[in-house]
């Protein structure tokens, strides 16, 4: 008889890291546009073991909840894409511009990804593909994660999608002061989702969380204390949308 295999086991026989680490350098690059402590502050206290994340880009968030337990696993979702042509964030972002021509070589992103998490590797899954197809295959192998981060499209397909099949789920993500020069698509979602479950909505500035509890005092200072970084987000939005632009600055 075959032992039992667990579902994470499952995953990383299907989804392995390659023998050899790639020649790309590792990149510590990590877009945190505030109010994450309200992620650690949930991880840290009620010890949560298995986090999937879709957006991963470099991994630079990836390694931010891997320091925050030893227990933690993280499942990384991310179709790794091509860059092509001009991108404006890459190109003006002091981290981008210094290794631009590392993340548009072949694979650059996947290689940069596997670099920087290369020494972690044993607590991370890569799962290469769109955030709705490997969220499905995760529920197909039986996978319920703790807490899912959302940072990919703006357009939060996702998140219906965790609503679904992962109802127990901290379901997170970034990007809520994320304009696209008209409104901030984000929002809209995420408000249904909320609403949908009849769970609690908690907002930190750029961060935004699904959750089953109310506030705690704790979250609730984290809030205070990323007000400003909200108003100074929200400023910026409204300037850069009066100039056509959106939040990455690229014109709309």
């Amino acid at each position: 008889m075959q032992p039992h295999v667990s579902s994470i086991d499952l995953l990383r026989q299907l989804y392995p890291w390659p023998e050899r680490p790639p020649s790309a350098a590792a990149v510590d690059w990590v877009m945190d546009y505030g109010g994450r402590d309200i992620i650690r502050e949930m991880i840290k206290t009620r010890k949560l073991s298995c986090v999937v994340e879709v957006g991963v880009f470099v991994g630079g968030s990836v390694r931010q909840w891997l320091e925050l337990s030893p227990e933690i696993v993280v499942i990384a979702i991310d179709p790794w894409p091509q860059i092509q042509g001009a991108n404006h964030y890459l190109d003006t972002h002091p981290v981008g511009s210094l290794h631009g021509a590392q993340l548009r070589d072949h694979d650059g992103l996947y290689n940069t990804f596997l670099a920087t998490l290369w020494n972690q590797r044993q607590r991370v899954i890569p799962m290469r593909g769109s955030g709705v197809e490997m969220l499905q295959i995760l529920h197909d192998h039986g996978v319920q994660p703790d807490l899912v981060f959302i940072d990919a499209d703006k357009q939060g397909a996702e998140i219906s999608v965790c609503n679904s099949l992962f109802p127990s789920a901290i379901v997170c993500g970034d990007d809520w002061l994320w304009s696209d020069g008209h409104r901030f698509p984000t929002q809209l979602p995420v408000r249904a989702a909320a609403k949908q479950q009849d769970r609690f909505l908690k907002c930190v500035s750029n961060t935004w969380v699904i959750d089953d509890r109310p506030w705690t005092f704790k979250e609730r200072l984290i809030w205070l204390r990323g007000l400003p970084v909200e108003l100074v987000r929200r400023f910026t939005a409204l300037r850069r949308s009066l100039r056509g632009r959106d939040s990455a600055g690229n014109p709309i």
